[in-house]
């Protein structure tokens, strides 16, 4: 059995949306603090996911989402089984909870991001293998009086695991251990920090020589599973800029673009594709839009100051946030 270490920071700030699409499951959402529960719930495209959040990274990202998980939210052990009964209590109320039953929202999908998922692999690969397995997952549910509908709904997720890539580059991780995995269909989403060495030493604040391994990580897994059913290998674009990005501040709404920038403060090219990056575009599209530009609570502010510009009303405002632009408006 090997121990998991993970974070529950972002608990709360997940349960946010689905309050304000009359879900959220109170009861649920105190799980968190009665057992530390890891498992908390997001939505996207309509779309349940159950969100895991394993710490530590082998990147420093300057824009990264979960800085603040990474270095100032303590460490939360959990054995694979722990982990598995966290998913499957998290199922167990979206099942119980009326307005959920009556709603387009359907569990869908479990992922398993936070800072660097890969750097606990030997962990994940516990845990997948419990998920793989009905009969253990029906088990689990006998044990803590979950309802069984949690295990076939845990069971026919699909699981997304997000990644640097950086490890499997240095074939620090075994692809074989994949091959214990016969029933769920895993996605594993390798995000690019930038499309050449330059804009990934910039955006990551690591060595440009680590890009290869990123290139190297995708291409080498991508051919490993090309032939296997049930693992997909996508490159993603792990920062974007965005457009017609909102913030509300006193009741005003306030419309801008933002920019992901480099060292000198220009805009960021991301088709500006270096020769060993058609390695990987050769093989399958980049995803574009998986990522763009959020302030999240869990960044730090001075370091993601240096990779933003803003564009408001035509002016541009370079090395400030979203969030700073109303305050600097007059009137």
């Amino acid at each position: 059995m090997v121990v998991g270490i993970y974070s529950n920071l972002y608990y709360t700030t997940r349960w946010v949306p689905l309050r304000r699409r009359g879900l959220g499951w109170p009861k649920c959402n105190k799980l968190y603090t009665k057992h530390n529960c890891v498992a908390s719930c997001g939505l996207i495209d309509s779309k349940l996911e159950i969100v895991l959040d394993l710490k530590g990274c082998n990147l420093d990202c300057k824009y990264c989402w979960c800085w603040k998980m990474r270095y100032l939210s303590p460490d939360i052990k959990k054995s694979p089984e722990e982990v598995a009964k966290d998913i499957l209590c998290r199922a167990h109320w979206t099942i119980k909870d009326r307005l959920t039953s009556k709603s387009k929202y359907k569990l869908g999908v479990i992922r398993f991001t936070g800072n660097e998922p890969t750097l606990q692999w030997s962990h994940l690969i516990e845990v997948l293998r419990i998920i793989d397995d009905l009969n253990k997952l029906i088990e689990i549910c006998n044990k803590y009086n979950f309802d069984e509908k949690s295990a076939e709904l845990v069971y026919n997720s699909k699981v997304i695991i997000e990644t640097n890539g950086i490890l499997f580059g240095f074939r620090k991780i075994n692809f074989e251990d994949l091959l214990k995995i016969k029933n769920l269909i895993i996605d594993i989403d390798i995000s690019f920090k930038g499309v050449n060495p330059d804009q990934f030493e910039w955006l990551s604040s690591k060595p440009k020589e680590l890009f290869k391994c990123q290139i190297n990580g995708f291409t080498s897994l991508f051919d490993f599973a090309e032939d296997l059913d049930n693992i997909n290998v996508n490159p993603v674009l792990g920062i974007n800029h965005a457009e017609n990005y909102c913030v509300w501040y006193k009741g005003k709404k306030y419309v801008m673009d933002v920019e992901i920038v480099d060292r000198y403060g220009n805009k960021i090219d991301f088709e500006d594709f270096s020769k060993e990056f058609e390695e990987v575009i050769s093989r399958k599209d980049l995803r574009w839009d998986e990522a763009p530009f959020r302030e999240y609570f869990g960044i730090n502010k001075e370091r993601t100051r240096q990779v933003v510009a803003v564009v408001y009303k035509g002016k541009r405002y370079l090395h400030v946030l979203p969030s700073e632009i109303p305050l600097m408006q007059k009137g």
